[in-house]
């Protein structure tokens, strides 16, 4: 793909040409022509290298999305990384600074980018598995809560969020979005709604999310039941439970559902 179709080579902050700001390279240590891509790697080695920027990232902050575009070319395109780093390690690095420097709006869209090129490779993949790590360290964790939720909030992004705490399976962050994950589990149609389902069942002892599975068994989606069954299954020693599959297994016609639901009951549904 055309390096410009990312602005990976451009020192720019995305503002018209004459709003734009160059970038003082000289107090980073860089020469005055040197680009955004260089800026970049400068940034992405001092992480390799000291688990540190190297660079006062807020005085990049107009160049943010430039950075994050240029992260994202070079995590598309494999051969644009000469430098020797992993894509996980790369991965991680790019999460790593936008997190550092604190560049939510930035760390949302490359959120978006990778959702958007999941059919394309693994790196949404490999963005999950570094954000699983990530959330072990509190100074992260906050904001990341922050992107998702805000991301689960919006209508024109809510699938995209979906689909990363579906994938993520942290209790805590499901935990902080529990209310508006159970609304769209119940509410919703289709693969937002068995991202919700997949995404409560990391909380599948909480109370109300599995009262709220329960209600699912009965929906009219085939594919909604059998999800809702799925996490339910294993929900150990819960009569409520129990109870609710073996009224739903009377009518059920789906012969993958009904052998799940006989596995709540611990017996083969015929």
């Amino acid at each position: 793909m055309p390096k410009e179709a990312f602005g990976g080579d451009d020192d720019s902050s995305g503002l018209p040409p004459q709003e734009t700001k160059k970038l003082k390279l000289d107090k980073f240590g860089l020469s005055p022509d040197t680009n955004i891509r260089d800026v970049f790697w400068k940034i992405i080695g001092s992480y390799a290298t000291t688990k540190k920027p190297g660079l006062e990232l807020k005085d990049l902050d107009e160049d943010r999305f430039a950075l994050m575009n240029a992260a994202r070319s070079v995590l598309s395109s494999p051969h644009n990384n000469s430098y020797g780093i992993s894509e996980r390690f790369l991965v991680n690095y790019c999460l790593m600074m936008m997190l550092d420097a604190n560049w939510i709006d930035a760390l949302a869209e490359f959120f978006d980018k990778a959702y958007s090129d999941r059919n394309k490779g693994n790196v949404l993949r490999k963005v999950v598995l570094c954000l699983r790590k990530l959330l072990l360290h509190e100074q992260y964790r906050a904001q990341i809560e922050e992107c998702l939720k805000e991301l689960l909030r919006n209508n024109s992004t809510n699938g995209m969020a979906l689909t990363y705490l579906s994938q993520i399976e942290d209790k805590k962050l499901v935990e902080v979005m529990k209310k508006e994950l159970i609304i769209i589990a119940r509410g919703d149609i289709g693969e937002n709604q068995i991202n919700a389902i997949e995404a409560l069942g990391v909380l599948k002892e909480d109370e109300e999310v599995w009262k709220s599975l329960i209600m699912l068994l009965s929906h009219w989606d085939e594919q909604a039941r059998l999800s809702a069954a799925i996490v339910l299954k294993e929900i150990k020693g819960n009569e409520e439970v129990k109870s609710a599959a073996a009224k739903r297994l009377e009518s059920e016609t789906d012969p993958e559902i009904r052998k799940i639901l006989g596995k709540i009951l611990g017996k083969v549904a015929k």
